[in-house]
């Protein structure tokens, strides 16, 4: 699996299984350079051309080597957090520990108290991830941390590149990407040549090689897609209660699109709807978004290919997701997809893909 993020704290003892052996199978940093206040953020880099008729001269770079994903500051972006104990970070130092963490962390107990004893687990802890940072550069949301260009740059990489590796090509089954663009109103079509038909387009090579992208479906309340999720390509996965695990949030995006759910709750942990993620370079933290919802399909993903092999599509496996899920109902569920449900994995795996 690939987990596309704004950076990762991989030394957290959740990414090792119980040998001792790291879950991280690779790690990248992809950016654009702007000026030269980029050049920070990926070490070591090399410049890769765009596939892009016409611009031979346009790329970006790429470190890949232990630590390439780790967070650094970026002296220009907005998304900062000087405040940081450790050091002023990149954004989403512990974001993508978090995503990555739902994917494959290595079941792990936390005790809240003398007497309140949690366990919390990655969706395929027997699986591995390669972790790609966006390293900053140009494009839409740019100053956000998740510049577009850089966002489509990843995601050529894992098609031109990581796919092509003998040694982890053909482990990868997913690409999650926890980010929408900007939310719009309804399901309209993605704009020509705009950020989410950029996005759609290397999704649909990616699919057509039996490889899932995966995406959240924002956390902003509305009836419709992200500008990022418009494409048909793409796998937009919103997010359900975990008290009430059939309807879905309050803050998740809706939208004919959206035909899977997963389990995420609020954060509350006094009511206890709620999931925990692995947080930063230690410890969990109690979650809530749409981020933590597409991380769990993306799993899902793996988790079946293990049993059913490559043969289903990604159509097939997204089919049998829906069918064996729990229907979702209760309110604002008549915004989703005909027939959406919640990832229920274990049905999925007593089920037979169509």
């Amino acid at each position: 699996m690939v987990d596309i993020d704004g950076a990762f704290r991989n030394d957290n003892p959740v990414f090792k299984d119980s040998l001792g052996r790291s879950k991280i199978a690779g790690e990248v940093c992809i950016g654009q350079r702007t000026g030269t206040d980029w050049l920070s953020l990926c070490k070591l880099q090399s410049w890769v051309s765009r596939p892009l008729p016409g611009d031979p001269s346009a790329g970006y770079y790429v470190a890949s080597q232990s630590g390439a994903s780790l967070p650094s500051d970026a002296p220009d972006n907005s998304c900062r957090d000087t405040a940081n104990s450790d050091s002023p970070q990149y954004c989403h130092y512990y974001h993508g520990a978090a995503t990555a963490g739902i994917m494959v962390g290595q079941p792990t107990v936390r005790w809240d108290d003398a007497n309140t004893k949690l366990m919390y687990s990655g969706v395929a802890p027997g699986g591995s991830v390669i972790t790609v940072k966006i390293g900053g550069g140009t494009g839409t949301d740019g100053p956000q941390g998740w510049p577009i260009n850089s966002v489509v740059d990843a995601l050529n990489y894992v098609n031109s590149t990581l796919l092509a590796r003998a040694d982890i090509g053909s482990k990868i089954v997913a690409v999650n990407i926890s980010a929408s663009g900007k939310s719009i109103a309804g399901s309209l079509p993605c704009a020509t040549g705009g950020d989410g038909a950029r996005i759609d387009a290397v999704a649909g090579v990616l699919r057509a090689k039996g490889i899932a992208v995966v995406m959240s479906a924002g956390n902003d309340s509305v009836n419709g897609t992200g500008t990022w999720t418009c494409g048909n390509n793409i796998i937009p996965v919103g997010a359900a209660g975990i008290r009430s695990v059939t309807t879905p949030t309050s803050y998740t995006n809706l939208s004919q699109k959206v035909s899977l759910f997963a389990p995420v709750g609020t954060g509350d942990r006094a009511s206890g709807d709620f999931v925990l993620a692995p947080w930063a370079g230690h410890g969990s933290y109690y979650v809530w978004g749409t981020s933590f919802a597409s991380p769990q399909v993306a799993a899902a993903f793996a988790v079946l290919r293990q049993k059913f092999g490559t043969a289903p599509s990604v159509d097939s496996l997204v089919r049998l997701m829906q069918t064996t899920g729990t229907p979702l109902d209760g309110d604002r569920a008549g915004l989703a997809a005909p027939g959406a449900s919640v990832l229920d994995i274990r049905a999925a795996l007593n089920g037979t893909p169509g």
